[in-house]
């Protein structure tokens, strides 16, 4: 059996796509809605932010032959977490990685972290802030002395946050995506927005980066942390070689 990681719906889509080929998948889940997706596909899984210690006893349990990180490129925690885990049970650790954002533009600011980025979209006035709701906080100073317009995942309990943290309820955009260049475009353009601040989640941020270059939009992209991934692969195929090689089912 092969454990992998879930928490984008690229990677529930890896899920179903190695399920389907035939691979005995055990996938985790954070909320309750990923879990039924899950079921719904015919696909084990295992609910909750798993430490060390749980990843460890699921895997002897369950036999586990590999582990697939398939997680957020910014799950920084997880992916020690599975790197740790890995090294212990003597497995091999698999990771399924989103390329980086391939387009260069002088418009593109690349922030090493939160501090630098707020810092830098001070320069601004209406900002559009899509890097999630995790580390929200450390972007307050926009969110104070700014129009800052936050896309989040229709969640109550991320909006409620947004509210607390001083963001009006007018320019809180609660979208499920992903979106296309189009639909970027569009919001960008209603809420006239001067500074994008996004995250390199691969292709996923492209149509936004191309949405605010075309409007002529400053773009600040919060850095990876860089991870020495042993084996990588980038789409399904690479992943089913991948296991097909060592053997893996």
């Amino acid at each position: 059996m092969i454990m992998l990681f879930d928490g984008t719906s690229d990677s529930r889509k890896l899920a179903m796509e190695l399920s389907s080929s035939g691979f005995d998948i055990l996938a985790t889940a954070t909320t309750d809605d990923g879990v039924l997706k899950l079921h719904e596909a015919g696909i084990s899984s295992v609910m909750g932010k798993l430490d060390y210690s749980s990843i460890i006893e699921i895997c002897r349990k369950g036999s586990i032959k590999a582990l697939i990180d398939g997680s957020h490129p910014y799950a920084d925690s997880l992916h020690e977490t599975c790197m740790r885990a890995a090294a212990s049970l003597g497995i091999p650790l698999i990771r399924y990685d989103r390329g980086s954002i391939k387009i260069r533009d002088r418009k593109i600011f690349y922030a090493d972290n939160y501090e630098s980025a707020e810092e830098r979209a001070m320069k601004g006035n209406n900002i559009f802030i899509t890097t999630g709701i995790k580390h929200i906080e450390k972007l307050k100073g926009i969110i104070d002395s700014r129009n800052a317009y936050v896309r989040i995942i229709p969640d109550p309990e991320n909006i409620a946050l947004l509210i607390k943290l001083g963001v009006r309820k007018d320019h809180i955009i609660a979208m499920e995506g992903n979106f296309d260049e189009n639909l970027n475009r569009a919001l960008m353009k209603y809420y006239r927005i001067d500074t994008l601040i996004t995250k390199d989640s691969g292709f996923n941020a492209e149509p936004k980066v191309n949405a605010a270059l075309s409007l002529g939009i400053n773009v600040i992209i919060i850095s990876r942390k860089t991870f020495n991934w042993k084996i990588v692969g980038e789409n399904f195929a690479e992943i089913k070689k991948i296991l097909n090689d060592m053997g893996i089912k």
